[in-house]
């Protein structure tokens, strides 16, 4: 699998496509912020440099897949970023979300991109299992991740306190739950 990757999609007003060298600055700047990484793993202050430094890495890495979120129709730019990563032969991780674009928040966006996601594993990369690890008290990723139809496998202890709930979806149940995906362009 080669992370110089060429897949995307689109649904609606969400648009998934190949992080790109423009978007890392931006990236960088939503990580920097406190208010927006409470559930994230702590990685302290990113530079400019540490973020090159990353991009470069992840343009060699074959274990993960990043794309851009653009919203298409109201703000026509780029709004967050989802990863896959974590391949096992046919499961992979989904995670890395971010809707950094406080704009953006409260438009659907986390749950279509989740949708789009998932969907680009089920039917392009062949996934038979998608997972995850949801902080229970991210409420907006918990309320997103039940709609699109994960269930809870299991829990840990967070890395920043409280307990993640360890989720997965196969691609049966997220066309029981989410029979719209079908509708969903991939690109690739």
């Amino acid at each position: 699998m080669i992370m110089d990757h060429s897949y995307g999609a689109s649904y609606q007003n969400v648009r998934l496509r190949p992080l790109e060298k423009r978007d890392i600055e931006q990236l960088r700047i939503w990580r920097n912020d406190p208010s927006q990484t409470r559930f994230l793993r702590p990685l302290g202050f990113i530079t400019p440099e540490m973020q090159e430094k990353w991009f470069a890495n992840y343009r060699e890495n074959e274990d993960e897949i990043t794309f851009a979120v653009e919203e298409t129709e109201l703000l026509h730019k780029m709004v967050g970023s989802v990863a896959l990563y974590n391949f096992r032969g046919d499961t992979a991780e989904i995670g890395k979300i971010q809707i950094g674009e406080e704009k953006a928040h409260g438009l659907g966006i986390g749950k279509r991109t989740l949708e789009m996601a998932c969907w680009i594993g089920f039917r392009t990369l062949g996934l038979k299992k998608i997972v995850s690890s949801v902080h229970r008290e991210n409420l907006a990723a918990y309320r997103n991740n039940q709609k699109v139809g994960f269930v809870v496998a299991g829990n840990h202890p967070a890395c920043v306190g409280g307990v993640e709930d360890e989720i997965e979806i196969t691609g049966k149940r997220l066309t029981e739950v989410c029979p719209h995906v079908r509708e969903i362009i991939l690109m690739s």
